[in-house]
């Protein structure tokens, strides 16, 4: 038998999934399928759900696929994991920005004199974040000083701001910040800050739900669990079985919540899309948790039950 990581024709490569079991029915279609999504993309990103680990049917442990799959099963699986990603991103992205918003408002009010988000005093004293914050204040430095450049300007908005109002608030420049760069900032502020911004989320939740309180601590742990997926969302990776490689502890919000333990702490994406009712707005976390449904509902008519089962037990929908 050829192995696939030599270079195969398309024909080649799907005489190569008819030979371990899988059902190619519509040669043309999966040609055209191939050209598009690139083999490794498809096939091996998604292949696991349909394979035959059944030592009785499997006895070699070959790469077999279990008896009626079919292509369009994979294609399903990848169409799902795909749109599950641009699902995820536009949710991340409002949080994302809902972060970067309350993180700038409520520094800003507190230290009110120009540039304060670039002197060290205004930041934790906790001498275990001196390292972080110093480079949060040299991007930020970075940032502003990106205005001087007249030429291959990285971020004009920035230089349009300063040259309308000969200063660059913190306000502004957040929206450069990645998340990531965002998440330490939250993470070495001083702690009254961090309590007032994890009570404005709380607030938020409380207002259109019912009361609850989050600890800075616990936001930090929401952080920690969204910053990779939100990376992951916006790449072509495969999304739905991706997972941290620890949980994170969130039992205590879990019980407050009256979740089932580990529905936030276990890093799915089922956590994920649980953690997104907590940041969110009720209407916006309405047409996410319905539109999530309806891909969920598609893939079960699209594919074997028993795949369906072991791709929801990777998601964590399980639960």
């Amino acid at each position: 038998m050829r192995h696939v990581k030599d270079f195969a024709t398309h024909g080649e490569q799907l005489k190569i999934l008819e030979e371990r079991g899988l059902d190619v029915s519509d040669q043309a279609a999966a040609k055209r399928i191939l050209s598009r999504e690139n083999y490794y993309a498809l096939v091996d990103g998604y292949k696991e759900p349909f394979l035959e680990h059944d030592e009785r049917l499997n006895p070699y442990g070959l790469e077999r696929y279990k008896e009626g799959t079919k292509f369009s099963h994979l294609q399903a699986l990848h169409s799902f994991d795909r749109n599950l990603r641009l699902l995820l991103l536009n949710e991340l992205l409002k949080f994302e920005k809902n972060i970067k918003s309350k993180v700038a408002y409520r520094f800003s009010e507190k230290f009110r004199e120009k540039e304060s988000f670039l002197n060290p005093v205004n930041y934790s004293h906790d001498s275990q974040h001196h390292h972080e914050r110093d480079r949060i204040i040299s991007t930020l430095a970075n940032l502003i000083k990106s205005h001087k450049k007249r030429d291959k300007v990285r971020y004009p908005a920035i230089r349009e701001f300063y040259d309308k109002h000969k200063n660059v608030p913190l306000w502004v420049l957040v929206n450069f910040l990645s998340l990531g760069q965002t998440t330490h900032f939250y993470t070495v502020i001083d702690e009254k800050l961090r309590d007032q911004i994890a009570a404005d989320f709380a607030n938020e939740y409380s207002e259109e739900y019912r009361a609850i309180h989050l600890e800075a601590n616990e936001l930090d742990a929401i952080l920690r669990i969204v910053f990779p997926y939100r990376n992951k969302s916006a790449h072509e990776e495969v999304l739905y079985r991706f997972r941290l490689p620890h949980p994170v502890e969130l039992g205590a919000l879990e019980e407050r919540l009256a979740m089932s333990k580990g529905s936030l702490s276990g890093a799915t994406v089922f956590s994920v899309s649980r953690l997104l009712k907590l940041v969110l707005s009720q209407a916006d976390y309405g047409q996410f948790s319905t539109e999530l449904n309806r891909l969920i509902e598609t893939l079960e008519k699209s594919i074997q039950e028993h795949a369906f089962i072991k791709i929801m037990k990777d998601t964590g929908f399980h639960e």
